[in-house]
């Protein structure tokens, strides 16, 4: 599909990119850009990868796709710098959580590169190369997130590319998928971590009772603090729309349990129950 893939940033989401690249013969080459020396010589050792580059022009050159695969908060940065080097006809994406800040750096970063937001949804409360598969991205959603000015040539080619990874494509405008995803994803995290402090902070150490429920509501919280910080923080209006909401509800069930209301509250349990019953195993 594409003569030379570059993969900017060999974490989890990059590192799976590159296997997977390489399992569905996606790209005939693949190339990754990584700043630390110990992940440019695992890369060196990864089958999957044929070229590791310390120097983000080398990794550049001459490819016609370019996933951007680092934290959030440099996503913008580097989709810019990628849109300037690459040659008309490259493709430029990322697997960024929050869209909007990096499809603005995109518009105004010019070049003749082409840039489509894209938002795999797949990862890990893990971290780092060592939880990378193959596999991550089969059967999971991809956000894409075209704006005005995105060809039609570039969503097709754009779209193909997730698909022959395995995942199933939506297409969504940058501003609806924060608001999206900030009931979706940055707030269930956020809430997992609120839980965890509530309990840490709580009289008598109580954690070795605790069932598999508490370990269920919390797992998420595990991810790492640093990239969610950022990602809070680039999406702060909608996430703190959506913790408004969560108050409201909070506030609903707080006066139900305060007054008493057995109809009440078992009616706003039996909601809840309804509404996970309807995810079943997972997101479709």
């Amino acid at each position: 599909m594409f003569e030379q893939a570059t993969i900017i940033g060999p974490g989890l989401l990059g590192a799976s990119l590159g296997m997977a690249l390489r399992r569905r013969s996606v790209s005939e080459r693949t190339v990754v850009w990584a700043r630390n020396p110990d992940r440019l010589e695992d890369c060196r050792k990864s089958e999957w990868c044929d070229q590791a580059e310390a120097e983000l022009e080398a990794a550049l050159e001459g490819s016609a796709l370019v996933v951007v695969c680092t934290p959030v908060a440099s996503i913008p940065r580097f989709v810019s710098h990628a849109l300037t080097a690459c040659g008309t006809g490259s493709i430029v994406t990322d697997v960024g959580s929050v869209k909007g800040e990096i499809c603005r750096a995109a518009e105004e970063a010019g070049g003749e590169g082409a840039f489509l937001g894209s938002h795999p949804i797949a990862g890990s409360e893990k971290s780092g190369m060592g939880f990378a598969s193959a596999d991550l991205f089969e059967d999971r959603p991809c956000i894409l997130t075209p704006t005005g000015t995105t060809d039609q040539a570039v969503r097709d080619t754009t779209r193909a590319f997730w698909e022959r990874l395995g995942m199933k494509v939506h297409f969504m405008t940058p501003d609806e998928h924060d608001q999206a995803f900030a009931f979706l994803s940055h707030l269930p995290h956020l809430l997992a971590s609120s839980l965890a402090h509530c309990l840490d902070g709580a009289a008598g150490n109580w954690t070795d009772l605790s069932g598999k429920g508490l370990l269920d509501t919390t797992r998420i919280a595990e991810g790492d603090p640093a990239l969610w910080e950022q990602i809070m923080r680039m999406n702060k209006d909608n996430l703190l729309n959506s913790v408004k909401e969560l108050e409201a509800s909070l506030g609903t069930a707080k006066e139900l349990i305060r007054a008493g209301d057995e109809d009440g509250l078992k009616k706003f349990l039996e909601l809840g129950a309804e509404f996970r019953r309807s995810l079943g195993d997972g997101v479709k």
